[in-house]
């Protein structure tokens, strides 16, 4: 009996001493960690073309969207509206610039509009022009010759010398719509003389530097070397645009075949995003956060 009660002494000592050391016994189980999904590095080619109003907007935004994704090529170049909505079309480019909606027979349904700004076409002269205010109607008259002087609107100096963007251009087209009356039933063409040009930057030097001249832009193209004037008594300014008093304006849009996807999408959400339109949007155009 007390060799027994040794036997069983010694067997619970020996199993405390086991218990006791390093990785013997029951082993705590510890939760398992949590595994958080890796973000992919975004990669690849970007590719735009269009509109040449909204082209300087989306070099800038090309050019911090590289900067925090070192890995994506964004490729930006214009053409027209026109252009960008054929090219993106027809696979040449993921995205197309537009600074017009589509017209009815480049609407079948595969692209996806992505309004990124409301932009203002403002109507401006050669800074000695000494006319500060136009109305729809004198405007109208202007552009397609039926008032040939400055004198015959209250100003001096001598032929009116008209200038107009490409037909390729959305701005031209819109300009044509809302401020000539033209439509696709009854178009409405400017005076033959109209010097034309292929870019906002174009129409800016041609009428800065041209005696006598008219023409129309971006507001994101104006500067000092050309004078602006008063639409039926409104300034060409945001606020006035805002508040739908100043009725030359329209929405900046990127259009793509589909729903974008990759850096595609990475892209344009960044262009619409808060950071960006705050900082570089609302400084020319209406940011579409407060549209």
């Amino acid at each position: 009996m007390r060799r027994k009660r040794m036997l069983s002494f010694v067997a619970i000592a020996i199993t405390a001493i086991l218990l006791l050391l390093p990785g013997c016994g029951k082993k705590e189980e510890k939760p398992a960690e949590e595994t958080k999904p890796v973000e992919q590095e975004l990669s690849g080619v970007v590719k735009l073309s269009g509109s040449t109003t909204v082209l300087p907007l989306v070099q800038e935004a090309a050019s911090r969207f590289m900067d925090e994704n070192p890995e994506v090529d964004v490729e930006v170049q214009g053409g027209g509206s026109s252009v960008g909505i054929t090219q993106v079309k027809e696979g040449v480019v993921d995205i197309g610039m537009s600074s017009r909606d589509l017209k009815s027979e480049e609407n079948d349904g595969s692209l996806v509009d992505h309004k990124i700004a409301l932009d203002i076409i403002a109507i401006v002269v050669h800074p000695e022009v000494n006319v500060s205010s136009l109305t729809s109607d004198q405007v109208k008259a202007i552009f397609t010759g039926q008032i040939k002087k400055w004198s015959e609107v209250g100003g001096s100096g001598g032929d009116i010398v008209v200038v107009v963007r490409d037909k390729a251009s959305g701005t031209r087209e819109m300009f044509d719509e809302k401020a000539l009356g033209s439509s696709k039933d009854a178009p409405v063409e400017p005076v033959a003389s109209a010097i034309e040009c292929n870019s906002n930057g174009m129409v800016r030097e041609t009428v800065a530097s041209t005696k006598n001249s008219i023409g129309y832009l971006s507001i994101g193209y104006l500067d000092e070397s050309v004078k602006t004037v008063k639409y039926n008594d409104v300034e060409p300014v945001l606020e006035e645009a805002k508040a739908g008093k100043y009725t030359l304006s329209r929405y900046l849009r990127l259009f793509t075949k589909g729903t974008p996807t990759g850096a595609a999408k990475a892209f344009i959400e960044y262009v619409m995003g808060d950071e960006f339109q705050r900082a570089v949007v609302s400084k020319d155009y209406i940011p579409i956060y407060e549209l």
